[in-house]
């Protein structure tokens, strides 16, 4: 049951609400405002995309560790958050190229500030038999704020007639709020450490006790994140080849976030029961099937379809992904091991978006989708060949 989940665990979730609507508000915008309005090509707005999100991922290996360093999670979060806020009304007023690029990578530092330190949070706090509820509960919520985010990004835009620059401005105000819930309502758990007085030492040695288990799923996750180029393109793709509207081009967030936000939960509470690699084959299998079915779309209807599996691949593999990273790496380790995965998914993901804007100017996006679904085939394979290597010990909650 939910109401057997922590209260901070509650007001991490309320404050990710929060967050995740502003950020959904702006995040296809900022690409249809570069597209539409300053007419940027595909390959620079995939090159954007690529760049601000891979800074977003080494800025979460590093908070990762310093939250592990200073044994403080909430104070991270708290900067991140508030880098969030500052950058909504900053792309408000850039009118280039440029500005935009400063703007989205204020927002990505923000994001990665507070992300691994969030996660490792969530961690510390659960409590061991509801370990992947607690993580579907937080990543529910926060998907609710991105579909939220996504229906007033429609509204503000049919209603002002694509004033992007209001939208921007409007996006402010849940980000102020998440700021405050944040600080006011999340509470460290003070004894979750051994002596919690000392600092952890920064040493390269942690790296390798965080366990070969470990960097088996990192194996996973660096071909997996290689073809999860970002959901941009989805909007691109419809507006650009299938005659949809811009003011539409947020529909998709909603209709993605919404579906994972259902799924998260579930998916996490039936984790705790079951195996969650098999939970994780079957996310990449669903992975696979979204990127064909927008790869292959003849029309809208096929989009909308792959919209629906991508929004339930990312509700069964990302809650699995921080499930099994706590699962098997040792407490006074979770932000490093958070942080690691952030930097491994980011060099993918770099690669991936900007081959993607590429392959997209060249052949078409539709064949950047099939690419996707090539890449997560190949994950499966692994996956089934690794899989009885990856039983799962009892290793996060030992103190090293």
């Amino acid at each position: 049951m939910i109401f057997n989940i922590p209260k901070s665990i509650w007001a991490i979730g309320i404050s990710s609400l929060l967050i995740n609507s502003a950020t959904a508000v702006v995040f296809s915008a900022s690409a249809l405002y570069l597209k539409t309005v300053l007419e940027v090509s595909i390959t620079y707005i995939g090159t954007l995309e690529s760049v601000v999100e891979g800074i977003a991922y080494f800025t979460r290996t590093f908070s990762g560790i310093l939250s592990d360093y200073f044994r403080k999670r909430k104070w991270f979060m708290v900067c991140g958050f508030a880098l969030l806020t500052i950058s909504k009304p900053m792309l408000a007023f850039s009118n280039t190229y440029i500005g935009i690029f400063i703007s989205r990578t204020i927002d990505r530092i923000g994001n990665g500030l507070q992300a691994s330190p969030r996660d490792a949070l969530v961690s510390d706090l659960a409590p061991k038999e509801i370990k992947g509820s607690c993580y579907g509960f937080r990543q529910s919520l926060g998907l609710i704020g991105s579909t939220i985010g996504g229906l007033l990004g429609i509204l503000v835009m049919r209603q002002s007639d694509n004033n992007f620059k209001l939208l921007f401005l409007l996006a402010s105000i849940p980000a102020v709020l998440a700021l405050c819930v944040l600080i006011l309502f999340v509470k460290e758990k003070i004894n979750s450490y051994k002596n919690n007085i000392n600092k952890r030492k920064i040493q390269f040695s942690s790296i390798k006790e965080l366990g070969k288990k470990f960097w088996l799923l990192m194996t996973l996750v660096i071909f997996f994140m290689l073809g999860k180029f970002s959901e941009v393109f989805i909007c691109l793709h419809a507006c650009d080849n299938f005659g949809l509207n811009v003011s539409w081009g947020t529909i998709f967030p909603v209709i993605y976030s919404l579906v994972s936000a259902l799924v998260a939960y579930p998916i996490g509470k039936i984790s705790d029961k079951i195996d969650r690699k098999n939970v994780l084959l079957f996310g990449f299998i669903i992975f696979t099937l979204s990127h064909l079915s927008i790869g292959l779309a003849p029309n809208l209807y096929f989009i909308f379809l792959g919209t629906i599996l991508w929004g339930t691949h990312e509700g069964i593999t990302d809650s699995m992904f921080a499930s099994l990273i706590s699962d098997y790496i040792p407490k006074e380790l979770r932000g490093t091991g958070f942080g690691l995965y952030s930097l491994l998914s980011s060099v993918s993901m770099i690669f991936a978006s900007i081959i993607a804007g590429y392959v997209s100017d060249k052949f078409g996006m539709h064949v950047a989708f099939i690419s996707g679904a090539v890449l997560g085939t190949i994950t499966i394979v692994i996956l089934l060949a690794i899989k009885p290597f990856l039983s799962i010990d009892n290793n996060s909650e030992k103190s090293l």
